[in-house]
């Protein structure tokens, strides 16, 4: 139970101190807590605060003994795997912490963690880091300090009070299109049997990810309806693997193009006639990317081998980049944005308008093209007769 008393000060004024015993000492003598106000009831809010902070702190006084090291395992084995983080997006995560938190902050005590050496360290890998990765640092921080906090590890979670720098809000996070001369130099580079063509095929005419276009199986086309069904993708952590899409709309069911059912029937042909040269060592030829000895190749090593072919003619090329050029490209062709924003997987059409899509002049004149027709005949002649007909 607390302790108070009345204390005068030289200044002829009175303070109150409230104490409380938590345990003992070294000596084993009884080990208190102090806490002043002007008044009674406020030195008691400052003892209960006091109190509360040391609790957290736990008994053993976790803060001097566990880093920061320790503290994000702690965090990876109880907090982030219990959410059921996509296997992608742990990856990610690691791979912030490593190479960005851990090597300024890993070795720190959790005692030596207060507001000033967060901000400063957030404040300098601001700096350098590009706003993507700045998320998931404060993402991963932020969670890992929480927990401290919650668990009583630490007594005051300092990333609540830090400054966090401001960036201009883009319109397209993806904001670059393909170069077209580039777009149309990659085909000619492959053979029409290499993963590399008709994987490239197939993102320019269905705007999906790379990763989904590799989990594609010879089950997921259906060419008499003219449809692909996306329901998997690939992962490359820890090997070859199939995990479920990026998100719950990422599965879907979209028609394609006779052209691109046509490249897909000559695909699986190859196949087949591969199949029949290897015999019992061909690798089965499951997915629409398999080479031709049957097996699916990793997605980064076509990504690399397509750059790789390009490098002599002084190109450079993103996979991702397809997606951005089919989002834009349909919509200036006139296709509606709800349709191109679930062909995309997106779960509203705003994502696709505020990450895929970039506005071109084409558009522009179109937009000038549009109204001017509307506005003419609008005030057509026919329309304008009709008018003074009513009003006579």
């Amino acid at each position: 139970m607390a302790k108070a008393r009345k204390i005068k000060k030289k200044d002829g004024k009175y303070t109150y101190e409230v104490n409380e015993v938590v345990g003992k000492n070294e000596n084993g003598n009884p080990k208190r807590i102090y806490a002043y106000g002007a008044t009674l009831k406020e030195a008691k809010e400052n003892l209960k605060i006091k109190l509360d902070a040391y609790n957290r702190m736990g008994y053993q006084n976790l803060q001097n003994k566990m880093t920061v090291n320790e503290l994000y395992d702690y965090w990876l084995k109880n907090e982030a795997i219990n959410k059921s983080l996509k296997e992608n997006t742990m990856h990610g995560y690691t791979g912030v912490y490593n190479n960005h938190i851990k090597p300024c902050l890993g070795h720190l005590y959790l005692k030596d963690i207060n507001v000033m050496v967060v901000q400063n360290f957030i404040t300098e890998a601001s700096e350098r880091l590009t706003k993507y990765i700045m998320k998931n640092v404060h993402i991963v921080l932020g969670q890992m300090l929480r927990l401290a906090f919650d668990q009583g590890f630490i007594a005051n979670n300092p990333y609540l009070y830090i400054r966090k720098k401001k960036y201009k809000k883009d319109k397209c996070l993806n904001y670059e299109l393909p170069d077209e001369d580039t777009l149309r130099l990659i085909p000619t580079l492959f053979h029409e049997t290499d993963p590399e063509y008709i994987s490239f095929y197939i993102a320019l005419y269905t705007g999906a990810r790379c990763s989904e276009i590799f989990g594609l199986t010879w089950d997921d086309v259906d060419f008499e309806n003219h449809t692909l069904d996306i329901n998997k993708q690939i992962s490359e952590i820890g090997g070859i693997h199939e995990i479920a899409t990026k998100t719950p709309t990422s599965i879907r069911n979209i028609k394609v193009s006779n052209d691109l059912i046509e490249m897909l029937k000559k695909y699986k042909s190859n196949l087949d006639k591969f199949a029949l040269l290897y015999g019992k060592t061909f690798g089965g030829g499951k997915y629409v990317c398999s080479d031709s000895k049957g097996y699916l190749k990793r997605p980064s090593y076509v990504r690399r081998n397509i750059q790789k072919k390009l490098k002599p003619y002084n190109k450079e090329f993103r996979f991702h980049t397809l997606r951005h050029f089919y989002a834009t490209k349909a919509l200036e062709a006139g296709t509606n944005v709800k349709a191109v924003s679930r062909r995309l997987g997106h779960a509203s059409v705003q994502v696709t308008l505020d990450r895929y899509v970039t506005f071109t002049p084409e558009m522009d004149d179109e937009a000038v093209d549009i109204f001017d027709s509307v506005i003419n005949d609008f005030f057509s002649e026919k329309k304008i007769k009709n008018t003074f007909r009513s009003n006579s």
